[in-house]
């Protein structure tokens, strides 16, 4: 039977999530809590962003320093053609980490690997875990050339873990999980660290989260500062960064570089709308906690694109590009 979440128990696991971004580590959280309540000890491979990130939502487990990719974004340039470009960078560090691994495992016994997304996070001599709802990549061009690189990678695991329902008529990543010819998958469900509550009074009208590279995330963040500050709604910016903001935050903002679990909870339940990026491990939020929102996905980023356009269109979410936000169209998210 292939090992899934259910199933491990008394086992040395060592977890490291892709560091595009905070939203692999926040959907690991709830991953690692399960696996410690089956009594498994767990060490997290991580960058210090993400450490400080998951030392506030668990508790319990050993952290390790672990390089990031670095992957660089532009500020014009699509995000495909930009990682493209950064190919040979990419597989160099998935040939590090690997190696990396592999010293780790000769020093420290080891019996289950975890790889959120990251490529060279595998090993033959352990049990080897590749978690991913992309088992059907969209590009613009070579599509084909892609899926297969992308395959290729996945089948040195043993299994690959997709967050979602089983059930297609569920499908929170739509044709993204389609199998193809990627065996040996288990949908695990859903990620999230929320549970739905009972609707509380709304206190902000407009909770905004922000995620994802630079300096795509920190233009997000103008344009909507921009968009709302002459404006009378109460708005709460949530940044999604730990390094601190240049830009000038208005009156009627209240902002806050990284929430906490429980502080994120509540302020879901005491806003009226919510805007953010249509990256998965948000949607994985929403679908948890019942929530519609103005989707704005990173531009050029394909996966992002596509998921915002389905859960318009199966969700009832509202899709907006980035580069069409303004004034105007803000009133009419408002209003709407």
């Amino acid at each position: 039977m292939p090992i899934s979440p259910i199933n491990l128990y008394n086992k040395k696991i060592i977890l490291a999530p892709l560091d595009w971004g905070l939203g692999h580590a926040a959907r690991c959280a709830p991953l690692i809590k399960q696996l410690q309540q089956q009594q498994n000890s767990v060490v997290i491979a991580c960058t210090g962003g993400q450490q400080k990130f998951l030392e506030q939502e668990v508790s319990g487990v050993e952290f390790v320093s672990l390089f990031g990719y670095n992957m660089h974004y532009a500020k014009v340039l699509p995000l495909w053609v930009k990682i493209l470009m950064q190919l040979p960078k990419l597989f160099s560090v998935v040939r590090k980490e690997n190696k990396w691994l592999a010293n780790y495992l000769e020093k420290n016994k080891t019996e289950v690997v975890i790889s959120d997304n990251r490529f060279g996070f595998y090993n033959k001599n352990v049990e080897s875990i590749f978690i991913t709802h992309q088992l059907n990549v969209q590009a613009p061009f070579f599509e084909k050339l892609i899926n297969r690189t992308n395959n290729s990678f996945i089948k040195k695991y043993n299994v690959c873990w997709v967050p979602d329902y089983a059930e297609e008529e569920k499908r929170l990543s739509g044709i993204l999980s389609t199998k193809k010819s990627v065996k040996n998958v288990i949908f695990i469900g859903p990620l999230s660290r929320f549970e739905k509550m009972e609707s509380q009074q709304k206190k902000h009208d407009v909770l905004i989260l922000l995620s994802g590279p630079e300096p795509q995330r920190a233009l997000l963040e103008g344009k909507l500062i921009s968009a709302f500050e002459n404006t009378n709604y109460k708005i709460v910016l949530v940044r999604g960064s730990f390094s601190g903001s240049s830009q000038k935050i208005p009156s009627n903002f209240r902002a806050i570089d990284v929430a906490s679990s429980q502080q994120l909870q509540e302020l879901f339940n005491e806003s009226s709308k919510i805007i953010c990026r249509s990256g998965y491990s948000t949607l994985m939020d929403l679908d948890a906690l019942n929530l519609k929102a103005l989707l704005i996905p990173t531009p050029g980023q394909t996966e992002q694109e596509y998921l915002a356009i389905y859960w318009q269109e199966k969700f009832a979410c509202t899709y907006l590009e980035q580069k069409n936000i303004s004034e105007e169209s803000i009133k009419r998210f408002m209003l709407s």
